[in-house]
């Protein structure tokens, strides 16, 4: 009787353990469980708390966007280039509880290689529009960025007219559609204007690195007119100005303190009147006086924009990983064009 109940006394116990046991490997399973939803829960929130954060300094560019133009309209005035372009005090450390953003990016103050930051947006008006430039616009822009020889240039030149419209490439030999085709992954020509800038990384010559390079000075949205009062030296030179000419406008448009993007800048109103207004302040030649005056014959050039490119760029403070949101305002329709997150 005694060895009976010390043998059930040895079972209960032993059964006793192996329910420890299952218990404890089942606790430890659904505290694992639950601390893996935690986990992604506090993920999944800290996500949202960035992307509000960084729509925060979309937001805010626009609202500074519509306020400054109820106030001057159709009248860009140096003010207003300083209050959009370069403005620290509206665009810089935005703080938003759970963390903070700003508006900001890198301007080519003379040229590729060259940039300076800046808190404000981007006027993608001042800038090539790839949809409407002509032959010659388009070559000298990519050997001026993209420092490519001259061949090289011409092709790239031909691949995008070839791509925005049909017949529009003349380069002998060069015959992209065929090109596409013969691919790995065959896609066709599209033969229409480009809708985000990125296609042109379909093109063919095209490389990363010469569209990280041209990408600043090129843009797809606006009527093709330049506005003469934000065209970085790049894009006066690739306009057909002369180095000497195109000096001599900045040089005239950064005012008393010689700085682009300042309250000081002179605007040029009327581009008709550009040419003698450089006269007041420096000495231009007839035939550099003549280099302007075919510039705005052209219609190539205004002096007011409505489409711009806002960056944000938010940070959570007890985060790692900013946040960076790419948008397009078009500012005479108060409307989004684009927008993309990433780099």
């Amino acid at each position: 009787m005694r060895f009976f109940c010390k043998k059930n006394t040895g079972s209960v116990l032993i059964l006793t353990l192996w329910v420890l046991s299952f218990l404890t490997i089942f606790a430890v399973s659904i505290g694992l469980r639950v601390r893996q939803r935690v986990t992604l829960v506090s993920r999944l929130e800290d996500r949202n708390q960035l992307y509000y954060v960084t729509q925060a300094g979309i937001q805010k560019a626009i609202a500074a966007l519509r306020k400054d133009y109820q106030r001057s309209g159709q009248n860009f005035s140096s003010y207003s280039k300083f209050y959009r372009h370069n403005n620290p005090e509206i665009f810089s450390s935005i703080n938003l509880g759970p963390g903070v953003s700003e508006v900001v990016y890198v301007y080519p103050e003379n040229g590729p290689g060259s940039y300076q930051k800046r808190y404000g947006v981007i006027d993608e008006e001042s800038k090539i529009n790839v949809n409407t430039a002509d032959r010659e616009e388009l070559k000298r822009v990519i050997q001026k960025t993209a420092i490519t020889d001259q061949n090289q240039a011409a092709q790239l030149t031909e691949a995008i007219l070839s791509w925005r419209g049909l017949g529009e490439a003349q380069l002998e030999g060069f015959y992209s559609d065929s090109y596409y085709r013969n691919l790995q992954y065959p896609y066709e020509p599209k033969h229409a204007s480009f809708e985000i800038r990125d296609e042109l990384l379909l093109l063919q010559g095209m490389t990363p690195d010469i569209f990280e390079k041209l990408s600043p000075f090129i843009t797809i949205y606006g009527d093709g007119q330049v506005n003469i009062n934000t065209a970085s030296r790049t894009v006066l030179l690739a306009l057909g100005l002369d180095e000497t000419v195109a000096d001599k406008i900045l040089f005239v448009r950064r005012g008393i303190d010689g700085i682009d993007f300042t309250s000081d800048d002179y605007i040029f109103e009327k581009t008709y009147d550009i040419a003698s207004e450089v006269k007041q302040f420096t000495e231009l030649k007839e035939g550099e006086a003549k280099q302007i005056d075919a510039l705005n014959k052209s219609g190539k050039i205004k002096t007011n924009s409505f489409y711009y490119l806002i960056h944000a760029v938010g940070q959570l403070r007890k985060g790692k990983e900013p946040l960076s949101a790419f948008c397009v305002f078009n500012l005479r329709d108060n409307k989004i064009e684009y927008y993309k997150e990433g780099r």
